[in-house]
């Protein structure tokens, strides 16, 4: 989820937290709480850190170790001894929350496309099950007006409970929709091998890339309505290319390629310089499909001139990425 909603979250934590009586009676113990919840709300993006290094350090990085089952655990106990050293208070009355705030944070990250490694270690496979849009305006709306109430009401016991059986309900909601969307897409294309879906930010819109015999197909569905977006021809990549074999080993591209599950690419070619861009089909939004590795190599010196791999939601955006001139 968004930074937004997760801060959210955290806020509803930190005010369900004074239903513990010792909570509610000291200042500096519920200032500490709620500090540990919005810090373990947010603590496993800590890894945003990583964009100083580079993209594609991020890309692999981004809701990986930082999300897994070693860092379940890490997270809680550094926040619960560092938070209640800040406020003199024994990390013991601000672990549980501190457990409660990071497990969340994991937990939810896996409703989105975008997934998580969450069983890292063992296994660093990303699991995303694409029911929730990374950010949901829905969700937004619940977490905050339900704090907004709490503040004006102090009504924890009637607030709370209500809250968390609507976003129960709604998450049900979004998975059921979510199955039918697969189901209209299999329907739609009888001969898919393989899809992938993603939420949109409207209710009940959902994008579905489909791989098919001989080609990727690419569909928005909205509230059941297919609507139909591309199809892109499936290629190998372009091995036995003496260039494609230098820029394969690209920083960009290899973090693009190991997070990409269907993608497509072109080649091109303008004074010398010839560019790999990979398109990853599986988000699109704003009429664009804003996850790319772009990379340029010079074909006399067969030196890489530029590479980029990120979101970028248009061309313009893009071309002042790279150093060199648009092809």
């Amino acid at each position: 989820m968004d930074t937004g909603t997760h801060i959210g979250m955290g806020l509803c934590l930190a005010a369900i937290s004074t239903l513990e009586p010792d909570v509610a009676a000291s200042a500096t113990l519920f200032a500490a709480v709620t500090t540990t919840a919005l810090v373990g709300s947010h603590a496993p993006d800590f890894d945003t850190v990583f964009k100083f290094k580079g993209n594609s350090a991020y890309l692999r990085q981004h809701r990986g170790k930082s999300h897994g089952l070693i860092a379940l655990i890490a997270w809680p106990l550094l926040l619960a001894i560092v938070i209640g050293a800040l406020f003199g208070v024994p990390p013991t009355s601000l672990w549980l929350m501190a457990q409660t705030a990071v497990a969340l944070h994991v937990f939810v990250d896996l409703f989105n496309a975008y997934g998580t490694q969450a069983l890292h270690p063992f296994k660093r496979t990303w699991i995303g099950w694409g029911v929730i849009n990374t950010f949901d305006p829905y969700l937004f709306t619940m977490y905050y007006s339900a704090f907004g109430i709490w503040l004006l009401t102090r009504a924890t016991i009637v607030i709370f409970p209500i809250l968390i059986a609507i976003v129960i309900i709604y998450y049900a909601v979004q998975f059921k929709l979510r199955n039918d969307a697969l189901a209209t897409a299999a329907r739609y294309y009888g001969g898919a091998h393989k899809l992938f879906i993603s939420p949109g930010m409207k209710w009940d819109e959902w994008h579905v890339a489909a791989r098919l015999r001989n080609e990727y197909a690419v569909v928005k569905i909205n509230a059941g309505t297919v609507v139909e977006c591309g199809n892109f021809r499936i290629k190998d990549e372009p091995h036995g290319d003496e260039l494609y074999e230098i820029v394969k080993e690209n920083a960009d591209l290899q973090a693009f390629l190991e997070f990409s599950k269907i993608h497509t690419y072109t080649v091109s070619r303008k004074d010398g310089i010839v560019e790999y861009r990979f398109t990853n089909l599986r988000y699109f939004t704003k009429e664009v499909y804003p996850f790319v590795a772009v990379v340029r190599i010079d074909a006399a010196s067969r030196q890489i001139v530029s590479s980029y791999t990120g979101w970028v939601f248009s061309e313009r955006t893009l071309q002042k990425k790279l150093v060199v001139p648009a092809l």
